[in-house]
Order: C-alpha cells, then sequence, then structure tokens
C-alpha cells in the first residue's frame, strides 16, 4: 500500500508553475517527490529525476518503485544536467540548491538547456545573480513569488523562452525605485552609490515581487533589516578605516530598505 504524497508548500509553488504536457527532469529531486506528485497528478507525461547524492539518489529509486512508476519516471545518479540527453527535457525544476550552484549546473551543459523552453527554480540565496544571469541569456521572467515554510521564507521562480518580462522591461520597473526613493537618500551619498545600492536591493528581492504588497514581502523586507541593523552594530565595534567606511555602506542599504518597507 502506497502513502499519500502531499508536498510542501515550497515545492507546491514549483510543482503549479509546471506547465501542463511537461517532459521534466528534475535537477537535485531528493525522494523525487516532485515528479511523483505531477505524474500522479496527470500533469507532465514524463520525467528524469536526477541526484548527486548516493543517498537521497536511492530514496527516489525506492519511492518511484514503490508507487509503480518506473515507466514514467526515470531516476539517474549524476551531477547536474550531465545525466540527461539533449532534448529529451523539455522543462526543468530546481528547488533547495545555493543559486551561484544552479548557474554552474546550466554554464555547463548549455546543448541540454537549448531545448529547455521553462525553469522553474527556488534558489537558496543568490536570488539577485540568478534573475541578472537567465535575463541576460535572454530568458523571460514569467512569475515569481514568495512562500513561508517551516519558518523561513523562499523565492519561486519561473523563467520562460516565450512569455513573460525581458531585462529591459524589468530594468525599467527597477528604475521606478530611483525616484521612489530619492527621499531616503542619505546626506553624502553619492548618485552612482545610490543606484547600485538600488540595483542590488531590486534583483535581490525581486521587481515582480516587489510591486505585490505582500505580507510575505513585508515580512521578508524586515527581516532585511534586522539582518543590517546586526551587522551595523558587529561593524561599529572597529575603529578600522575600511569598516568605517562599509557602516555607511550599510547605512545607506539600510536606509533605502525602510524606505521600500514605507511605499509598501
Amino acid at each position: 500500500m502506497t502513502f499519500s504524497l502531499t508536498l510542501g508548500p515550497r515545492l507546491q509553488s514549483v510543482a503549479s508553475l509546471v506547465p501542463l504536457g511537461a517532459r521534466l527532469g528534475d535537477i537535485g529531486t531528493d525522494h523525487a517527490y516532485l515528479p511523483i506528485a505531477l505524474v500522479e497528478g496527470r500533469k507532465i507525461t514524463q520525467a528524469v529525476a536526477v541526484d548527486v547524492h548516493e543517498g537521497p539518489f536511492q530514496s527516489a529509486l525506492a519511492a518511484v518503485k514503490l508507487r509503480r512508476l518506473e515507466e514514467v519516471i526515470d531516476v539517474r545518479f549524476g551531477d547536474g544536467l550531465k545525466p540527461l540527453k539533449a532534448g529529451e527535457v523539455d522543462v526543468l525544476t530546481l528547488a533547495g540548491m545555493g543559486g551561484k550552484t544552479m548557474l554552474e549546473i546550466f554554464k555547463a551543459r548549455p546543448e541540454v538547456l537549448d531545448f529547455v523552453t521553462d525553469l522553474i527554480v527556488q534558489p537558496q540565496g543568490g536570488e539577485g545573480a540568478v534573475r541578472l544571469s537567465l535575463l541576460n541569456s535572454r530568458w523571460l521572467l514569467k512569475t515569481e513569488q514568495l512562500i513561508k515554510e517551516e519558518e523561513r521564507i523562499y523565492t519561486v521562480m519561473a523563467f520562460s523562452r516565450e512569455e513573460g518580462c525581458n531585462l529591459a522591461d524589468l530594468t525599467l520597473m527597477k528604475d521606478v525605485w530611483y525616484q521612489r526613493l530619492s527621499s531616503r537618500i542619505l546626506e553624502g551619498t553619492r548618485s552612482a552609490e545610490y543606484q547600485t545600492i538600488i540595483d542590488k536591493l531590486v534583483w535581490h528581492f525581486g521587481p515582480l515581487i516587489l510591486e505585490e504588497h505582500s505580507n510575505l514581502l513585508q515580512e521578508n523586507l524586515a527581516d532585511y533589516c534586522v539582518m543590517l541593523k546586526r551587522r551595523l552594530e558587529q561593524m561599529k565595534q572597529s575603529n578600522k578605516s575600511e569598516t568605517l567606511e562599509r557602516i555607511k555602506e550599510v547605512s545607506e542599504e539600510l536606509a533605502l530598505v525602510e524606505g521600500i518597507i514605507e511605499w509598501q
């Protein structure tokens, strides 16, 4: 008798963004719960579930076998996209790994990525780098959302070849924040410094997410402020000249994050 499979909020969000009828490649599949749920929900036609760690790979094999889904879910051991053949999947999901790792995975097998029409990613850090790298590679940002699971807030993003906002669209949205936060500029802050911090914050929190005015965004911004204030307190214990300059930079960033909160 098989158990009833229920995904947590984070993977539910990822699953909801997978296009109907996809041939899925789930990278870092862990127990293969995501492809199993999508197959049993008749949302995808087939999947390749990949994991680089022996334990999760064996768990995925066991879970797929238990549910007798071996003919539609192929579990493979390997690193990133390396176990995939070019053209055998058209949608990729990557959840629960660092943003830098994701970008390294994409870079390693461009011939596989060439056949992919949709990417759904949930990075653990490095969100801004993921957004900018994919947008610079001409991916379109279809949607992005915040999800809370076990007291932690995660960002889920869906990119597409054909639908969504391109880099130019999102840059225009980012430029609006230059005007919105102009009153929050601290005395002595140069224009270039101000723009650099705005760039960092918008790409980190997400240009689409920042327009949603959600409770989770407010919570995410508040947590970020707490982190910056803690960092400031630690740095103020040092009298080094380079630390004093860094205190100024963090103070500027804090003022702008507080400005975003007020705008919400």
